[in-house]
């Protein structure tokens, strides 16, 4: 709850108190770092706990140590990586195919600060792996907003331009990552033991990348309706569909919150194959985020003019899409762990077929209907691209390995 307070708190003050420009600017660099950070990150924070799940069952767990080593490397190597090769594509080539030069301009700071983001991001999953679930909750959902809550009130009070609230935002990860990094030596100290880990990055690399393509579409399919607004009409746009996305966000919070601290256990259940354990695991999960969401989302359909009112008169202009996106969620939550269920259990590389294909389905619904419906046609393809890829996950988990991921059976 404090998460989701300060979420929204830090939405309220830049909505009421900064152009929409620069609050959609800042909406555009956040889905947009999530989706790049997929090649830096390469999976590795789903993979950190699938890694502990399956050493916790072998009872290795010292060896924890010296498989995050192994990650951090990886990600530095990919993230550099990927900024070396947007350093040498041409800006011009970019522009030519359709790219406007303000979001370029965001694309490429995004682009600096990644090797710091994706430290962060893997720094966070795996304090969840040392069973440090609160501390890692509060960088997941508070700490990260330090800074740009900092920038914000600066801005506000004039101390600083308003042109600056961007860089509060990216520059930020590069103390949190450094503090992030410190709190988890301090964890390893607690528990290093003198050992040799048998997982090789090899097989570290082959578990994540099919995690990491997953994660790859997932955030596709939550920046590709931004980036068309932004392409087909404006910035204005961009920011009142993100605020109503960010809204029912809380809603996916909930699914994501259950799913993580459920993921060790599954990966346990699966691995010592003591399916009726991991049936059970799975069942009280899907009653935890069905029960949560139906009492929030309906909280949030019922006073949906209200909370996008909340951050300011022409916000409500994306209430059509906001209901839609808030009963989407609430359908999709009856699916309890879909992805979290396949990437703990080794069939990564059959998820991220599956959400290629989704995304394949997202493009072309957007393409058609953000032109023609604004962001009620953003709002439908994400609904009808959302349920079709929990449905296939979820019928294709119960033909392999008859297990019920719904709460029905």
């Amino acid at each position: 709850m404090i998460g989701v307070a300060t979420l929204f708190g830090l939405s309220t003050l830049m909505t009421r108190n900064i152009d929409e420009v620069y609050v959609g600017s800042y909406e555009f660099a956040r889905v947009v770092l999530l989706t790049i950070a997929t090649f830096g990150i390469l999976g590795t924070e789903q993979s950190i706990l699938y890694f502990a799940g399956r050493l916790e069952a072998k009872n290795q767990t010292n060896e924890l140590r010296l498989v995050y080593f192994k990650m951090l490397k990886i990600i530095w190597i990919c993230s550099v990586t990927v900024l070396v090769v947007s350093l040498i594509i041409p800006e011009s080539f970019l522009i030519s195919v359709g790219i406007k030069e303000n979001l370029l301009n965001v694309l490429k700071k995004c682009l600096l600060i990644l090797p710091f983001y994706s430290t962060t991001i893997l720094n966070t999953e795996t304090i969840r792996a040392y069973n440090k679930v609160i501390l890692s909750e509060w960088f997941r959902n508070i700490f990260k907003y330090i800074p740009i809550i900092t920038g914000t009130v600066l801005i506000i009070f004039e101390v600083v331009k308003v042109g600056t609230l961007l860089d509060w935002y990216l520059y930020g990860f590069i103390l949190l990552a450094v503090i992030s990094f410190l709190v988890l030596l301090i964890l390893m100290n607690k528990n290093s033991k003198e050992h040799i880990s048998a997982i090789t990055s090899k097989e570290i690399f082959k578990v994540s990348y099919p995690m990491a393509i997953s994660s790859f579409y997932t955030y596709l399919l939550m920046t590709i309706d931004i980036f068309l607004l932004a392409q087909f009409f404006n910035l204005h746009y961009t920011a009142y569909y993100a605020i109503a996305m960010k809204i029912m966000s809380i809603l996916s919070m909930v699914i994501v919150g259950v799913n993580i601290n459920y993921a060790p256990k599954i990966a346990v259940n699966y691995e010592n194959k003591d399916f009726e354990l991991l049936n059970r695991n799975l069942k009280e999960a899907a009653k935890t985020i069905a029960f949560l969401n139906f009492v929030i989302g309906l909280i949030l359909l019922l006073g949906g003019k209200f909370f996008l009112s909340f951050f300011g008169e022409n916000y409500t202009e994306a209430l059509p899409a906001y209901n839609i996106l808030i009963v989407t969620q609430m359908i999709v939550s009856l699916f309890g762990m879909v992805p979290m269920y396949m990437n703990m259990t080794g069939k990564q590389q059959i998820f991220h077929k599956i959400m290629g294909f989704a995304v394949l389905v997202n493009i072309i619904c957007n393409v058609v209907l953000i032109p023609k419906f604004n962001m009620v046609g953003a709002a439908i393809s994400y609904a009808v691209t959302v349920l079709f890829w929990n449905i296939l996950v979820t019928y294709f988990s119960f033909k392999t390995d008859k297990v019920y991921l719904t709460l029905w059976k």
